[in-house]
């Protein structure tokens, strides 16, 4: 029992050890992935219409292939440039999706009225307005 115990105490360090790669910190998909995509499975059955799920799986596969082959260079300094090409291909991958998500929510969010200085910026404004202008007793 005790050698047990002291062989996990020893690997404990070890596992520590595993997240970095001779002192360059090892790019991880969660720091790269929204929460809700981190643990991204293959989209299946009706799933494969959901094109976000369908993208960041696809990024997924690539990042763990593009991860792989980085871990499987011999020399440090190579390996440290890879983990940092990697980083900076996933940050601006992330700013051109986040560039186009707000350019389709600033697409989607325009609604011609809305632009006009009139007071029925609303449809039901407009109705209401045209009810109670004609209200006897009205101070204008």
């Amino acid at each position: 029992m005790k050698k047990f115990i002291t062989l996990c105490l020893l690997s404990l360090p070890l596992a520590v050890y595993a997240e970095k790669d001779f002192g360059v910190n090892v790019p991880q998909w969660s720091d790269f992935a929204p929460t809700a995509f981190v643990n991204v499975k293959e989209p299946k059955g009706l799933g494969k219409l959901n094109i976000n799920t369908k993208y960041w799986y696809e990024r997924k596969v690539e990042f763990d292939n593009d991860l792989a082959n980085c871990k499987s260079y011999e020399a440090n300094d190579e390996r440290f440039n890879c983990y940092e090409t990697l980083k900076v291909r996933q940050y601006k991958l992330n700013n051109d999706y986040n560039a186009k998500l707000e350019a389709q929510i600033n697409e989607n969010s325009y609604i011609p009225g809305m632009n006009s200085q009139t007071d029925n910026m609303l449809p039901i404004g407009g109705y209401l307005n045209q009810m109670t202008r004609y209200m006897p007793n009205e101070i204008r």
